[in-house]
């Protein structure tokens, strides 16, 4: 419909050639949509779609009850797979997904947390919430959560490779701090998966050299929304520009 009143309207002879120019503008445009979409074929049909997706599980939670050895991981990958979809059909192209809580109490059934320490206390090295301990076991414990937490990630990761989306974004997975018990803001651990349509590097570990977490975000968010043309160079304080070292 909108095809047919936009091809009678151009036709009318009330319009001036510089309106009947507008009109034509716009009927191009459409066109140049209806051929993309076209394009897309069985490949959009197959990353836009619910395949992959444990419904039964989404729709469980709409009544759910935490529980808290299992659920902080399962719910974390089940968003994970639902921001996957959402960018592949191009409902959002942004997301953030936070995993846990400042003070957490999941407790994680690993070798060595037999005592049932939750995430906190096991973080602070004591069972507190706010003083901290030399446990060793709960070092070795918190390694070993990390091991569980690293595979949940790799698994919410498998939905967007699955969508085909490596080389079309970029994720982001960092923590408040670089260590539990110094509660440190230096040195904290970054990971990014996929390339942002080539603009990052992959299949590296990189050394920032100390700097602020400005420039890394600056190239980042740069990379994000490198179609415009445009970059970021002075997101909040300290020196600005880009990290070339995560550029491929």
């Amino acid at each position: 419909m909108v095809r047919e009143d936009l091809t009678t309207l151009i036709k009318s002879p009330r319009l001036s050639s510089a309106d009947r120019e507008r009109v034509q503008l716009h009927f191009d445009s459409l066109r140049d949509v209806e051929i993309a979409m076209g394009g897309m074929g069985n490949t959009a049909v197959q990353r836009c779609s619910s395949e992959g997706l444990a419904i039964d599980q989404l729709q469980a939670l709409e009544n759910f009850v935490y529980d808290r050895y299992e659920s902080t991981e399962a719910v974390g990958k089940l968003h994970m797979s639902l921001v996957a979809l959402a960018l592949a059909c191009n409902y959002r192209r942004s997301a953030s997904l936070q995993w846990g809580d400042p003070v957490d109490h999941t407790v994680y059934r690993v070798p060595s947390n037999a005592r049932e320490w939750n995430l906190t206390y096991i973080q602070h090295r004591a069972q507190s919430d706010s003083a901290v301990g030399d446990d060793p076991l709960a070092a070795q414990a918190h390694a070993e959560i990390d091991l569980v937490r690293m595979r949940s990630f790799a698994t919410g990761l498998d939905h967007f490779d699955a969508r085909g989306l490596r080389d079309q974004c970029s994720v982001l997975w960092t923590n408040n701090f670089s260590d539990g018990p110094s509660h440190s803001f230096v040195n904290v651990p970054h990971i990014i998966w996929g390339n942002a349509g080539g603009y990052l590097k992959q299949g590296e570990h990189v050394d920032a050299g100390d700097v602020g977490n400005n420039r890394l975000l600056n190239t980042l968010i740069s990379a994000a929304i490198r179609d415009t043309g445009s970059t970021v160079e002075d997101l909040g304080q300290g020196p600005g520009g880009q990290l070339d070292i995560m550029r491929a």
